[in-house]
């Protein structure tokens, strides 16, 4: 097994973000320029049912690339803490904090990319979920979660930001006295190719048919245009789903609630959208969307509440949903 490479990281802090700074090892360590590029890494959230707080302590993040060592970053929070805890239900939409900032790395694709999180398998409390009935355990297996591969190239600093969308990877154990954190529904994804979406949504879609007006309102979005919306399909994770899926069932990308802003409207936002088409779909009946089950939820609910967009890099782009206007239907 090859040895791990330490990296320290100090800890800054601005009005607008936590950044966490990294230096290289010695000369002698260090490949050529040309062979290096800055990487910047930051975390953000798409929201989860009822909760609160979903507070996550850092601890390490390692970098694995075939044939070389792996890169261990030691992370350091405030007051020479031995790792960092963010609150990820801050840093939603296109809110993010900074992980990693001009982090010197060497070209090429990695083959991992894992976060070390303490939790209550290491003794610690440091990690949790805050809802209704107060602060439950969250509990990461072998306390890693590993997300996968990403690629640095030569094209000047490269920022990536490791998405969480909670309502795939949080999920509550049988007893509800404990979460667990899955990869389901983690992403990397790289600046340069990202946008937003949001929105406004009518209230008189929040009450259609025997939906109630305060509860279940979200979003569900979907990759690709001329999809049958007779297909489109509540969270689930096809590695433990154990329910029926129809032929040609078509898995959402992401999810959201909706908020209620003002008096007629409520607001919805996806942050850190690849650039390509995708379908966007509105149901009043979307509450406790159990993240690994296919639960056979009405989408979209009222019918013909979905629209067809197409996202272009570093655009915002803006779909409202009003109770009189059609959408586009395939």
């Amino acid at each position: 097994m090859k040895p791990n490479k330490r990296l320290s990281i100090a800890l800054l802090t601005t009005a607008t973000a936590l950044l966490l700074s990294a230096c290289g090892g010695s000369d002698n360590d260090t490949p050529p320029e040309k062979e290096l590029a800055k990487v910047s890494f930051a975390v953000s959230d798409a929201p989860v049912d009822s909760a609160q707080q979903v507070v996550i302590a850092f601890d390490q993040i390692e970098l694995v690339k075939h044939g070389q060592e792996n890169i261990v970053l030691d992370v350091t929070g405030e007051n020479g803490a031995t790792y960092r805890q963010l609150d990820l239900m801050q840093y939603q939409g296109t809110d993010s904090a900074m992980l990693i900032s001009d982090q010197t790395l060497p070209l090429g694709t990695y083959d991992n990319l894992i976060l070390h999180i303490l939790d209550e398998s290491s003794g610690s409390d440091l990690s949790y979920v805050v809802n209704e009935r107060g602060q439950i355990p969250l509990k990461q297996p072998s306390q890693k979660l590993q997300l996968g591969s990403f690629t640095v190239d030569q094209n000047g600093v490269q920022r990536f930001t490791i998405e969480f969308n909670l309502r795939q990877s949080l999920v509550e154990n049988r007893n509800g006295n404990r979460f667990n954190l899955k990869p389901h529904g983690v992403k990397i994804l790289r600046h340069g190719n990202l946008a937003a979406l949001s929105g406004k949504v009518d209230i008189n879609l929040f009450s259609a048919g025997q939906c109630q007006a305060d509860s279940g309102n979200f979003m569900y979005l979907y990759s690709g245009h001329d999809l049958d919306s007779g297909k489109l399909a509540d969270n689930y994770d096809a590695l433990v789903n154990t329910a029926t899926l129809p032929e040609a069932i078509i898995a959402p990308y992401a999810s959201t609630d909706v908020h209620w802003s003002d008096g007629n409207y409520g607001s919805y936002s996806f942050g850190y959208l690849p650039e390509g088409d995708y379908t966007v779909a509105f149901t009043c009946s979307g509450e406790n969307d159990d993240p690994e089950q296919y639960q056979a939820f009405t989408i979209p609910n009222p019918a013909m509440q979905l629209h067809e967009i197409s996202i272009v890099a570093d655009q915002n782009v803006q779909q409202d949903f009003t109770d009189d206007t059609a959408a586009n239907t395939p």
